[in-house]
């Protein structure tokens, strides 16, 4: 079950959106890890 926000004043009443948001971040986390190195393997082409 996906767990949608709908406004900020809504409460979490499920437990699985806590690890919905962290899995959002850690995945951000590494699109922008993967961005740094790819500009920094640009300069070996």
């Amino acid at each position: 079950m996906r767990c949608v926000r709908k406004s900020r004043d809504s409460q979490n009443t499920h437990g699985n959106c806590t690890m919905d948001v962290e899995h959002i971040n850690a995945i951000g986390n590494t699109l922008a890890d993967l961005t740094e190195r790819t500009v920094g393997l640009r300069g070996y082409l």
